[in-house]
């Protein structure tokens, strides 16, 4: 039964992470468009220091999101 919930939570914390890399990379691409670029203008190094900058930016975006929730929920007001 605990061996079913963590393969089953790791599953999830795969998911996840797999969607806020797919987002991430679509964000930077949707960047290069703007800035005229290429990826093959940066390294591999360069590109994945910029896939984690628009993971991070996502990451954050959605504790904003959820504490924001919980607070609207709780009725605190900001």
């Amino acid at each position: 039964m605990l061996e079913k919930l963590v393969i089953k939570k790791n599953a999830i914390k795969y998911n996840l992470k797999m969607h806020v890399r797919k987002k991430a990379i679509k964000l930077f691409k949707n960047k290069l468009l703007l800035l005229q670029k290429k990826t093959s203008d940066f390294s591999i190094e360069e590109l994945e220091s910029f896939i984690a900058q628009e993971e991070k930016k996502i990451i954050d975006n959605y504790r904003n999101r959820s504490l924001t929730f919980l607070f609207f929920f709780l009725g605190v007001a900001f």
